[in-house]
């Protein structure tokens, strides 16, 4: 089963540099789908080696749900995963959110910088090593459990492209972001599917970096974005949609 990842990028091209660079060094058998929303200067991929690298290029920001939708109609691989360019993944990452597939339809893993039961606190790491020995022993403390969810935070999510196929796109109209996995989510719990969080499965995240940098840039105030999206995500899920990432019992789950 071959792996797609795809990366959104505007500016930051360190710490995009650093995400890609984690990828490359600890994924297997996955093409590289990046997508320059504008950048400036142009953000150059770092060497790949054998590893198939596109490299999608617009001319302007975009927002992330309309460039996540180039990179999935654009990628070859059976899963999709969606990875922010400030995020640092460790070994054996991918294949965690894999196996979790088998039997949920989108999975997110833990991170240090994440909103409801995704947010946790691992051992303090001050480094690359550091990251990785502290992913481990989470992996070992938690193992293959999965806590089923309505919906995952979109730092790192994955899915069949399949289903990206049956339920449609994100939506491009919450730009430049914030909401749309939300909204991805609640479409494919509405259509049957399950969704599920990894916990055995840690990266690191840096966290809202391409708001900061617009926001210092004058392009958007971080609040009134979040604050418009959610009016709009209210609209379709009901106003408490924030409130229902757990499913108590799965047996009894809500139907959106």
């Amino acid at each position: 089963m071959r792996i797609s990842v795809v990366i959104p990028i505007f500016n930051q091209h360190e710490f995009s540099q650093i995400a890609i660079q984690s990828v490359l060094e600890n994924t297997t058998d996955f093409e590289l789908v990046i997508i320059d929303n504008g950048s400036d200067p142009p953000f150059k991929p770092p060497f790949s080696g054998f590893i198939e690298t596109r490299l999608i290029r617009n001319d302007e920001n975009l927002g992330f749900p309309k460039a996540v939708n180039q990179g999935i109609r654009a990628a070859k691989g059976d899963v999709i995963v969606l990875l922010n360019n400030d995020v640092i993944v460790a070994p054996g990452w991918s294949e965690k959110l894999i196996d979790g597939l088998n039997e949920f339809s989108i999975v997110g893993p833990v991170t240090n910088y994440a909103a409801g039961i995704q947010g946790v606190q691992p051992e303090t790491y001050t480094s690359t090593e550091g990251l990785y020995d502290a992913a481990a022993k989470w992996s070992e403390t938690y193992g293959d459990a999965i806590q089923e969810v309505n919906f995952v935070i979109g730092f790192c999510m994955a899915f069949q492209k399949s289903l990206f196929d049956e339920i449609g796109p994100f939506d491009e109209s919450l730009w430049p972001c914030s909401g749309e996995e939300i909204d991805f989510c609640l479409k494919a719990r509405a259509a049957g599917h399950k969704i599920g969080v990894v916990f055995g499965c840690y990266v690191h995240h840096e966290g809202s970096q391409t708001f900061k940098n617009m926001q210092d840039a004058g392009q958007l105030q971080y609040e009134e974005v979040c604050k418009r999206n959610d009016i709009h995500l209210a609209q379709k899920w009901g106003r408490d949609f924030w409130t229902k990432q757990i499913v108590e019992d799965p047996e009894d789950a809500e139907t959106w």
